[in-house]
């Protein structure tokens, strides 16, 4: 928490940005290529845990240098809640190294926003029964109905690195060093899939019916010459 508030004291500020959900609508991040960790190893920080129901057990917790998000009923999830965060509005990435514990469902749909689009997207991996992998929504369509779906095999208690970076006209996401979403954005509708999804905006993470582990959370601004 410390290192992030000094990151944002040291350097300029991007402009505001916002998606549909109001939360974040007064945060903010650097604007200089350094990585902004997300989690300190230590504690929650920034992040709130998500009641996605009626019920009030905590569900999320840290452990071991490690964000721990026990099995949902259905789903489990935190978002960033800070007052010195804000989404960003240009170019960047998002890198989240996470295993699955437990559970048969998606171990990580991250949510993000789209700052051309102005609204907010998520890159789910291991959904509708363990594999399926893309953004929701594009054109209205969730990952599992769009052009960006694919199918792989996410093996519990192993370690893999999810990156998603936005750039104008694209969107990227990689599984470890593997390109699985490569997304041209300019004429297509970008949206979140209705439902309890829309509480992770505009940053958040959530997992269905799946125990997992976070080691770690990055965001980095990117220049391209688009």
């Amino acid at each position: 928490m410390l290192k992030l508030k000094h990151a944002i004291t040291a350097v300029a500020i991007l402009n505001s940005f916002s998606c549909s959900s109001n939360k974040g609508s007064d945060k903010k991040i650097p604007t200089d290529e350094s990585v902004i960790e997300l989690f300190d190893g230590k504690s929650l920080g920034i992040w709130e845990e998500i009641q996605f129901g009626e019920e009030s057990v905590t569900k999320v917790r840290t452990e071991n240098g490690k964000i721990i998000f026990d099995r949902g009923d259905p789903m489990t999830g935190m978002v960033i809640n800070d007052s010195n965060f804000k989404p960003p509005d240009e170019e960047y990435e998002i890198i989240v190294k996470a295993r699955k514990i437990d559970g048969r469902d998606f171990f990580c749909a991250l949510t993000f926003p789209v700052p051309e689009k102005n609204s907010c997207c998520t890159f789910v991996a291991g959904a509708w029964g363990g594999q399926v992998t893309g953004l929701s929504n594009i054109d209205y369509l969730d990952a599992n109905r769009n052009t960006t779906r694919s199918t792989l095999n996410y093996d519990h208690d192993r370690w893999y690195t999810i990156r998603v970076e936005v750039t104008y006209g694209r969107i990227r996401c990689w599984i470890d060093k593997k390109l699985v979403v490569n997304c041209l954005i300019a004429d297509k509708n970008i949206s979140m899939r209705p439902g309890p999804i829309e509480n992770c905006q505009p940053f958040g993470i959530a997992s269905y019916e799946t125990k997992v582990e976070f080691e770690s959370i990055s965001l980095k601004k990117v220049f391209t010459n688009n």
